[in-house]
């Protein structure tokens, strides 16, 4: 990745076990974050051309190690600890490997927001000041402080409510594409509460179409590139418009699939109050297909 540029570091990552356990694991740790990419980025990776995503990498343990002036056996006990405990994502090639920095963009993004909003408040008030020339009262300060907003309580999905349904339905698909390439150890239990409200949130706060969100989930899984790094709906919210855009440059996501929920509520007598649903689950949208009663008992069973 190119030398410029600058990173965000919290504090809090003192208060972090696996990072800090000795030197050498900040030391890994911060050669991950300034390598890794803050856009997209086109590089090679086991002879194919791939575009990185940001928060991440392709190094090599040799290549920290010469770095770092760290072996290459404790490098490679360093990643595999930071894997485990969900601090990154590995994807092993012929000669290097593609890591992914968990929750990178989330992060960094948060961080450069807080600061510019800093930068313009801070900017106003010197404004505010001088016009005024220092002539504030106290009592127009409180007239304009709002009370804050009270807290809303934690949200909690019935196992019969949609997004709780699609968490589950994902994780059956996820965890079975994963045992097809042989990474069905890196599937994390699955939080099915917070699996269903990320589907909720793309739902309703980022207005995705829930077909077009089916279409993004079959595509990924599928995709030589995507279905290694897919393993919960947070990877697939924060990969969404890379993998959308993917998939409507290559022709995914068929306009006959938009059909199957429809298909499936007339031909069985059963109803879906979520087309995704029958879009995660991969039939073609023939209007002359049935749906298998046995399959839709197991939907809307779990």
């Amino acid at each position: 990745m190119s030398g410029k540029g600058w990173i965000s570091v919290h504090r809090k990552m003192l208060d972090n076990p696996v990072v800090c356990k000795d030197g050498d694991y900040m030391a890994v740790w911060m050669y991950l974050l300034l390598n890794a990419t803050h856009t997209e980025y086109p590089a090679l990776f086991s002879g194919k051309k791939v575009i990185l995503q940001p928060g991440q990498l392709i190094t090599g343990r040799k290549s920290i190690s010469e770095k770092l002036n760290i072996s290459e056996s404790k490098v490679q006990r360093i990643l595999k600890s930071f894997e485990s405990e969900q601090q990154i994502e590995q994807q092993n090639g012929n000669k290097n490997r593609l890591v992914t920095v968990v929750s990178w963009s989330e992060y960094q993004e948060s961080e450069q927001q807080n600061e510019q909003q800093v930068n313009n408040k801070r900017t106003t008030t010197e404004q505010q000041v001088n016009t005024n020339n220092n002539v504030i009262t106290e009592q127009q300060n409180n007239e304009n402080k709002k009370p804050p907003s009270p807290k809303s309580p934690k949200r909690t999905y019935s196992e019969d409510d949609r997004n709780f349904k699609l968490a589950k339905r994902f994780h059956e698909l996820a965890y079975q594409n994963a045992l097809e390439i042989g990474t069905a150890h890196l599937i994390e239990s699955p939080n099915f509460q917070k699996w269903a409200n990320t589907f909720r949130l793309m739902i309703e706060n980022k207005k995705l179409p829930e077909t077009e969100i089916g279409e993004v989930v079959k595509f990924a899984l599928s995709d030589s590139f995507y279905r290694t790094i897919i393993f919960s709906p947070d990877n697939l919210r924060k990969q969404y418009q890379a993998i959308l855009t993917k998939m409507r440059t290559q022709g995914g996501g068929g306009r006959g699939q938009r059909k199957a929920s429809y298909a499936a509520t007339t031909q069985t007598g059963g109803s879906y109050e979520s087309p995704t649903e029958d879009l995660i689950l991969g039939k073609s949208g023939s209007e002359d297909e049935s749906v298998p009663e046995e399959l839709l008992r197991r939907i809307r069973g779990t």
